[in-house]
């Protein structure tokens, strides 16, 4: 690729960089996280003659599942709060997708970057005395 056509390709990815950063600042910096996942689950109860016992299976339930140190923890969400769990969680969610999107952005820009230096890089023995 030649060093017009890079500089192009630096100029769109920072835009796009600066437009996911302003989302995450304008937008979701204003609005509560909830970290982890929130996952619906259906169980069995193990009571003799229960509906759950022929494949009906009781539910849904919502639990939050999150990382803490090494240990992937669970949490039951109680009814009244499965809907403004589900919206939390979804802010977080978008959030991290961001984050990892400006920097994937940004080490592609890196990137391009080096391209740029490696084509300007001379040596000693290409220099004219002028």
């Amino acid at each position: 690729m030649d060093i017009p056509k890079i500089r192009k390709k630096i100029k769109d990815l920072s835009l796009e960089r600066f437009k996911a950063e302003m989302e995450m600042l304008r937008d979701l910096s204003r609005k509560r996280l909830l970290y982890g996942s929130v996952v619906k689950k259906y169980k069995a109860c193990g009571k003799g003659g229960c509906k759950c016992t022929r494949g009906a299976l009781h539910g849904p339930f919502y639990y939050l599942t999150y990382k803490e140190g090494k240990k992937t923890k669970m949490i039951f969400v109680k009814k009244n709060l499965w809907e403004q769990a589900i919206k939390l969680n979804g802010n977080y969610r978008k959030w991290r997708k961001l984050r990892a999107d400006i920097s994937k952005t940004g080490k592609e820009i890196l990137t391009l970057l080096d391209e740029i230096e490696k084509e300007n890089t001379v040596s000693l023995d290409d220099i004219e005395i002028t």
